[in-house]
């Protein structure tokens, strides 16, 4: 009996032994043939979205810049920006590049219906993407190039010294204009408020004009129709007069303005400024208009560091929709002008209203 047993158990041992070599074989064979994974492509940083047509236009620009104060996009003031593009045929213009880093597409069929060839948005993600071909081809074919709304301390960290920049700079000195809305429009100035901490606040800025939150610099891109300009948009509605004369008086102070009175342009939300390449300007939309102002030699200013600053005399104008007026010589012949001053932290107005 107990052979048989141990008999019957080595032929179970043996038929145990064939069918795991069996499967041993099967396995290393699926391996042999299974392909290998096919790596993920790089990220290339950038996000694009194109719609209209894929023949590239060919216009003959007339430049110039679009400023917008934010809310709700202005069509007189986008078409304005298309036509500075150069028109194709009646409601019919260029290519637009729209370059954010967060959204998606919302302007490409908002803009196609106005009458651009094409749009492409861009949202770029990276340092990696703003230096991409894709960028730099996409803008040098651009009419028109527009900067949506975001944060501009993320333009100004992932774009500064950039492929993407110098694309830009290009097409602006071949007579092509540039646009942009709300942090769209902060970064196009000479000087760019860069919020690289916060957004400044008018009363907590004029009781210390060192906060942490005025973060100041050099032009990022190279509009000459803005040279000598600071720019801040959603004006009125987020009362932000007080924080612009801070602005001011910080680049006097330390010594960022050439020449030494810079001039700074409010723009309020829901409205927008064309200024073409002779600095001439047209206010569009429903909002309060936009606002000018302008350091004088008058000006008397004590700006340090934890002291509420003094800001005295800065002339000041209110253009409203319709209305025009001159970069060239800060002036218009409908404006409504006043003085503004800053003492000790208090913003008062030459007139009962500060807007």
């Amino acid at each position: 009996m107990h052979g048989v047993a141990r008999t019957a158990m080595k032929c179970f041992n043996v038929t145990g032994g064939l069918v795991t070599l069996l499967t041993l074989f099967a396995a290393c064979d699926a391996l042999a043939t299974a392909p290998s994974p096919v790596p993920a492509p790089p990220d290339p940083g950038y996000t694009a979205y194109t719609e209209g047509s894929n023949v590239d236009a060919v216009t003959v620009p007339l430049g110039g810049a679009y400023l917008a104060g934010g809310g709700t996009d202005i069509d007189a003031g986008m078409v304005w920006l298309m036509i500075q593009g150069g028109a194709r045929g009646a409601n019919q213009y260029g290519d637009v590049v729209v370059l954010r880093t967060t959204g998606g597409d919302g302007y490409n069929r908002y803009l196609t219906d106005l009458g651009a060839n094409s749009v492409t948005s861009i949202v770029i993600k990276s340092v990696a993407g703003a230096n991409s071909a894709y960028v730099q081809n996409a803008i040098a074919r651009a009419e028109a190039i527009f900067i949506a709304g975001g944060d501009q301390s993320t333009y100004v960290n992932l774009w500064t010294g950039t492929a993407l920049v110098a694309a830009v700079n290009a097409r602006i000195a071949q007579g092509y204009p540039i646009g942009g809305t709300s942090a769209g429009l902060a970064v196009l100035g000479d000087y760019v408020y860069a919020a690289l901490n916060a957004s400044s606040v008018s009363a907590t800025v004029m009781a210390n004009p060192y906060d942490a939150s005025v973060t100041l610099q050099s032009a990022l891109f190279n509009v000459p129709v803005l040279r000598n300009v600071l720019t801040d948009s959603h004006f009125k509605a987020r009362d932000r007069m007080g924080r612009l004369m801070t602005f001011m008086a910080r680049l006097q102070q330390d010594g960022l303005a050439t020449p030494s009175l810079p001039l700074a342009i409010g723009v309020d939300e829901q409205s927008g400024v064309g200024v073409s390449m002779n600095k001439s300007a047209v206010v569009f939309g429903p909002g309060a208009g936009v606002f000018l102002l302008n350091a004088t030699p008058s000006s008397v200013r004590l700006c340090l560091t934890g002291v509420p600053l003094t800001f005295t005399n800065i002339a000041t104008q209110r253009v409203s929709t319709g209305q025009t007026f001159s970069l060239a010589t800060f002036t218009g012949p409908a404006t409504t002008s006043y003085t503004l001053s800053i003492h000790l932290g208090v913003l008062t107005s030459s007139t009962s209203s500060i807007y």
